[in-house]
């Protein structure tokens, strides 16, 4: 901050989730200054509105009216696109992924696995696609080769056609399918989760995919 605030993220993060301690996770997600209410209709939509503006007022702040939208059934939120069917990654983003040039260093190499990484819950197998490219993090290990080009032309092609992740309802049981890398989180047949990480038990893996779908609400 410019006038010599430190930790000003997370204290301003804490302000927010103190506030919204009530709705959080039932009608309300926050990130920052990013305030997202969601609802089943419309009058629910209206009750959930209203408490959110009580909120801020009673807190003394104020929100940005022209950053506001309000009874959008579709609305792009943190990169996603979150709409009635489930979560979807924003096409904007995409495009940077299929124009983006062979590496020719690991800076370039560390950001295409930057911003596909930001997606990795679409990717079924997301880290097993990507082994030869992080491999290629290691010191002096940066060498293009055919396994690496394999690799970024997959992930590219991957990246452009994810599914829709449907958002999940916690009064259903969720079913695991797949072991390590391919392990999916899915709930009537739709996924809600690509998991990444090679050993897990089943309870530490749904465990963690609950509390991830909890946080990021996909």
């Amino acid at each position: 901050m410019p006038f010599g605030l430190t930790n000003a993220p997370s204290t301003f993060q804490a302000l927010m989730n103190f506030i919204f301690k009530p709705l959080l996770r039932n009608e309300v997600l926050v990130f920052f200054e990013d305030i997202l209410v969601y609802s089943k209709s419309w009058s629910e939509r209206l009750a959930h509105l209203q408490k959110v503006l009580q909120l801020i007022q009673d807190n003394s702040l104020h929100a940005n009216l022209k950053k506001c939208s309000f009874g959008a059934s579709e609305i792009q939120y943190l990169g996603h696109i979150i709409f009635a069917k489930g979560v979807s990654t924003e096409p904007g983003k995409l495009q940077a992924v299929t124009q983006w040039p062979t590496p020719q260093n690991l800076k370039q190499l560390r950001g295409f696995l930057g911003l596909t990484g930001y997606y990795w819950r679409f990717i079924q197998g997301y880290g097993q696609i990507c082994k030869p490219l992080t491999n290629l993090l290691k010191n002096e290990a940066f060498k293009w080769d055919a396994a690496a080009e394999k690799a970024f032309q997959e992930l590219k092609h991957n990246m452009v056609q994810p599914p829709v992740l449907a958002l999940p309802n916690f009064s259903k049981p969720f079913i695991t399918s797949g072991q390590g890398m391919g392990a999916v989180l899915m709930q009537d047949g739709h996924p809600h989760y690509f998991y990444k990480q090679g050993i897990f038990t089943k309870e530490c893996y749904a465990f963690s995919l609950w509390k991830g779908a909890i946080s990021s609400s996909f």
